[in-house]
């Protein structure tokens, strides 16, 4: 099925908006559980997901390729804690929850997959993974320095790496002033790094021709080269040839 550029931006933007949703809800079920209505947006969001992933699975011209190349929407859409309870395995129903993480993580692919670009300007996604890895274990840090429980832990080491501060909680020892300086210090180049991020992805992206968007377009088409069909690969063949005789006029 194939689907104009407008449709195809819409259809994205959707996707990863109901994938944002749906990472929000199961945060708020590991947490405090869902209520009746949350349930049912879960439920609304999975039964899209699935819909979409048959579709599509239905018009790839691979279908092994497909299932490889879509590991990750295939797990968003496996419902654990409904298989676990229909077939009574009460033991592993109880920890059944927290194989709900795994699916926040394969809903969150694919809107981090949009933003691709985006983390790669300037290594931006080695200062997303650094500040991430530093944060969790400033987490676990405090928590033997200060005696907080892991959650708190974590909680306060986000809000001092982000240079929010609320105060809520602070540290009284000396190890745990040296932990939060760290990450004071990593926080302001964070913010810096992402200033300069945003500047360098719209400037780029206001100043980008014609050109350079359609040789995204069709590096984003040959990430997934198995699901291409013969016409799309002439296709792509006349639009690089006719880029290349455009550069050879200008020569």
């Amino acid at each position: 099925m194939r689907l104009s550029k407008t449709q195809h931006k819409i259809y994205d933007v959707t996707m990863s908006i109901l994938a944002l949703v749906a990472v929000l809800l199961v945060l708020v079920d590991l947490s405090e559980g869902l209520n009746t209505w949350q349930r049912q947006l879960d439920w609304v969001i999975l039964t899209i997901f699935s819909i979409d992933y048959v579709i599509r699975f239905i018009f790839a011209p691979k279908k092994s390729t497909f299932v490889k190349s879509n590991i990750c929407d295939l797990i968003a859409i496996i419902p654990f804690y409904t298989v676990f309870r229909m077939f009574k395995i009460a033991a592993l129903a109880r920890f059944s929850i927290y194989a709900k993480l795994p699916r926040a993580f394969a809903f969150l692919y694919r809107p981090l997959r949009k933003a691709q670009r985006f983390f790669n300007t300037n290594g931006f996604k080695y200062v997303v993974f650094i500040t991430t890895v530093m944060i969790a274990v400033g987490g676990v840090l405090i928590h033997f320095a200060e005696g907080m429980s892991y959650s708190d832990g974590i909680w306060w080491a986000f809000v001092t790496t982000t240079t929010v501060g609320y105060g809520d909680i602070s540290p009284t020892t000396f190890y745990g002033r040296v932990i939060a300086m760290v990450l004071m210090l990593l926080g302001i180049g964070l913010l810096g790094t992402i200033t300069s991020t945003l500047t360098s992805y719209f400037l780029k992206t206001g100043h980008g021709s014609v050109r350079n968007d359609t040789l995204e377009s069709i590096k984003t088409q040959l990430d997934h080269f198995d699901e291409l069909s013969t016409q799309d690969v002439k296709d792509i063949c006349n639009i690089l040839n006719a880029l290349k005789k455009q550069e050879n006029s200008k020569d």
